[in-house]
């Protein structure tokens, strides 16, 4: 069979590139606030707490509010500057108690040796965003499964009380809880930057519906570093 060469010139491509993503949760925590929580769980005492959305649904709701910063919205961009700032601080926090956990596990004894611990049989799921900021939820409640993880184990053993562990595990769940508090209301309002600066009709209809605009979103100054780039220039008003 004649060797074939690609003709002199002719343009090289690569095909398109492909990547998947897969989590294992451990811990019963992680996994209810990955599911979320529905407005008609009811509680024995016959009262009905508020829904708490899951990490699939934080997902789809930053894709949707990256998609309409694309386009040029500027609720959705500040919707993501104050969910990129709300990860941050909450990553923090639980990045933080992980470490004061794995300092706690190493207060025993020489001559023990205690192993990682792990779910017998985690949840694994795969995860798909179409946004970098959906990706940083996620690396977000996988801290917290992992200082889930540790606390459990620290309690068992003793080396923390009952009481600390609680502390531990609501305010880790409350760091994600905030975060989930920052894109759960988002929607879709169509308006563009010129609307809100031009008082157009669905600039004020968005104003009126959504409230003022932060003047620094407007003019450009504030902006997520995962927001996309504007297709025509933030002007200063």
């Amino acid at each position: 069979m004649a060797e074939q060469t690609m003709p002199q010139g002719a343009p090289r491509r690569s095909g398109a590139l492909q990547s998947s993503l897969s989590i294992d949760l451990h811990s019963h925590y992680a996994i209810r606030l990955w599911e979320g929580r529905r407005r008609d769980d009811i509680q024995p005492q016959g009262k009905k707490r508020p829904e708490i959305i899951g990490m699939p649904q934080a997902i789809s709701r930053a894709g949707i509010a990256g998609r309409d910063a694309a386009a040029g919205n500027p609720y959705a961009d500040q919707v993501l500057l104050r969910l990129e700032d709300t990860l941050k601080s909450a990553t923090a926090r639980v990045q933080e108690a992980v470490l004061k956990m794995e300092h706690v596990l190493t207060a025993i004894p020489a001559g023990i040796n205690l192993s990682e611990v792990s779910s017998v049989e985690p949840l694994n799921l795969e995860v798909f965003s179409r946004s970098p900021l959906g990706y940083r939820c996620v690396w977000l409640l996988v801290h917290f499964d992992q200082l889930a993880l540790k606390v459990f184990q620290a309690s068992h053993y003793g080396l923390i009380s009952l009481s600390e562990r609680d502390q531990y595990l609501n305010a880790g769940g409350h760091a994600v809880r905030q975060v989930y508090g920052v894109i759960q209301g988002y929607k879709t309002v169509p308006v563009t930057y010129d609307d809100i600066r031009n008082n157009t009709a669905r600039g004020m209809a968005a104003t009126e519906k959504l409230g003022e605009i932060d003047p620094a979103i407007l003019s450009g100054e504030k902006r997520s570093s995962f927001s996309p780039l504007l297709t025509t220039p933030a002007e200063k008003v």
